[in-house]
């Protein structure tokens, strides 16, 4: 892909001042370190297990953060998914972001995840989810590669006895948002509905794409041909990535699936809309979601 600026709107993750240090050798899955007693959403890291490939018998452990509400639960449970940079060597100068999204999920009842897939900060592996260069890329193969590092995630919380492991909803954002429309297409039991924020591969800047609008929508309409779930797609009118192409991939993505698909336009954010879900105040987004959150079934009832 090519190299360009605006880093952290692409990614969607805030970046680190250093390289942040692997996990030690023997790691063991699960929470590394205590809740922090300070934070309003019981804040706490954890490095969980996923295992990408179904030929292998690797095992990957990721940077992820978790949040909770008071009491023990069970919690539906959200998890957010970032995005990719167009500057591959900052991929390890990151951490999980997406602190007030997650707080408007937690004081609603959800716990929340946010993991950072292979290569990113102190995940373990390197990033796959490049398949080919810019004017050749398989958007297809990239978009289900991550999201093998998120249905792990998912899989893996599910047996937490703090989630409640019917009620799982998947968010996205940018690459992350993509991904998620791959996990629509083959959701582990009891993901309930998908929401994508601003989602696309491929991206630059200025809304050009790599191998041209035509190939993401392509990749977007086979994807809808398998999507089984509920989905809520947000793009601010101002996304300097995917704003142009937002429409025309919907409308492809929809005309193949029967599965309930929404689409809503929020208002510009700043210079880039794009950053809507990373760093606007959950305002904008939060009466479309609520709404759409309210025709899932599962969902629709209070939570535990």
């Amino acid at each position: 892909m090519r190299v360009g600026g605006l880093l952290a709107v692409v990614l969607g993750l805030a970046l680190a001042g250093c390289m942040p240090s692997p996990p030690p050798p023997g790691t063991a899955a699960g929470p590394a370190e205590p809740e922090r007693p300070v934070d309003r959403d019981r804040a706490q890291l954890w490095w969980v297990p996923v295992r990408p490939y179904l030929d292998t018998s690797a095992t990957y452990l990721l940077e992820t953060m978790v949040y909770r509400p008071p009491g023990p639960g069970p919690f539906p449970l959200v998890s957010i998914n970032h995005g990719l940079p167009v500057d591959k060597t900052r991929l390890r100068a990151t951490r999980p972001g997406f602190e007030s999204a997650a707080h408007w999920w937690v004081e609603r009842g959800y716990a929340v995840a946010v993991p950072l897939r292979r290569g990113f900060g102190r995940s373990q592996g390197e990033l796959a989810e490049t398949a080919g260069f810019c004017d050749a890329e398989d958007f297809d193969t990239d978009a289900y590669i991550a999201a093998g590092d998120i249905k792990g995630v998912i899989r893996y919380l599910a047996a937490e006895p703090f989630v409640d492991p019917h009620r799982i909803v998947i968010v996205g954002q940018s690459v992350g948002g993509f991904a998620s429309l791959a996990v629509a297409a083959d959701p582990p039991e009891g993901v309930v509905a998908v929401i994508d924020f601003a989602g696309g591969i491929g991206g630059y800047g200025n809304n050009e794409i790599c191998g041209g609008q035509k190939t993401l929508i392509e990749a977007a309409r086979r994807l809808g041909e398998r999507a089984k779930l509920p989905e809520l797609w947000l793009f601010a009118t101002n996304d300097r990535w995917f704003g142009r192409v937002a429409k025309p991939m919907f409308a492809a993505y929809r005309a193949g699936t029967k599965a309930p698909i929404d689409f809503v336009e929020l208002p510009p954010f700043e210079f880039d809309g794009h950053a809507t879900l990373y760093r606007a105040d959950p305002e904008i987004w939060a009466s479309a979601v609520s709404a759409f959150l309210d025709t899932v079934p599962a969902l629709a009832k209070p939570a535990r």
